[in-house]
């Protein structure tokens, strides 16, 4: 199944952007406001470039089946962002972001590392909400807790459609997409100490 497919072949890139993304900071209660501020505009920045191309370019059998209209996420981040004081970089798709080949298979790809990632939320966000740092920030945790109750029905409808809808001769072009947004996530990560004016919001 692709699904499985795409976890062998992710697993190093997954684990090295975990630890970009201040995971074990986050699991012992340790991680800064700073560093959250960097993780939510690291989401935001990537979400802001493929977060609609994702969703508008694949087919409408497929939009339909995933219920794609509730699956959009750049809203809750921008809301996280508000909370925080954060202005919004502005974003220009056509140079902040990567090329996803128009086709189910690339976008189905590249939109397991996000659904992945919010599938995941559900552990982070219980860190989050006992964290010293943040209580005192009052936060709502909009991104981490974006699907609310429907969590898992939406990872389980998603894992049927990458595993049924995808022929075997087409993972390759999945993997190398995933494989891209893994790296796009990394890229963007390591970019944002540079905008210190805006982290430090």
């Amino acid at each position: 199944m692709l699904q499985e497919v795409l976890k062998n072949a992710t697993n190093h890139q997954h684990d090295q952007l975990e630890q970009l993304m201040f995971v074990d900071k986050i699991m012992n209660g340790s991680l800064s406001v700073e560093e959250y501020k960097q993780i939510l505009l690291t989401n935001y920045l990537v979400h802001a470039g493929l977060e609609s191309y994702l969703h508008n370019n694949l087919s409408s059998d497929l939009q339909q089946e995933l219920q794609i209209h509730k699956r959009g996420k750049l809203a809750a981040l921008k809301h996280d962002l508000q909370e925080l004081n954060i202005p919004q970089p502005e974003i220009n798709p056509d140079k902040n972001s990567i090329q996803i080949p128009q086709n189910n298979a690339a976008i189905l790809g590249a939109m397991y590392v996000l659904e992945g990632a919010t599938l995941g939320g559900n552990v982070i966000v219980k860190k989050l909400k006992i964290n010293p740092n943040l209580q005192n920030k009052q936060l709502n945790f909009y991104y981490y807790q974006v699907y609310g109750s429907d969590l898992v029905t939406n990872w389980k409808s998603f894992s049927q459609v990458l595993n049924t809808k995808v022929a075997s001769d087409d993972y390759e072009i999945s993997v190398k997409n995933a494989l891209n947004v893994f790296d796009y996530f990394a890229l963007i990560m390591q970019a944002i100490p540079d905008l210190k004016s805006i982290v430090q919001a």
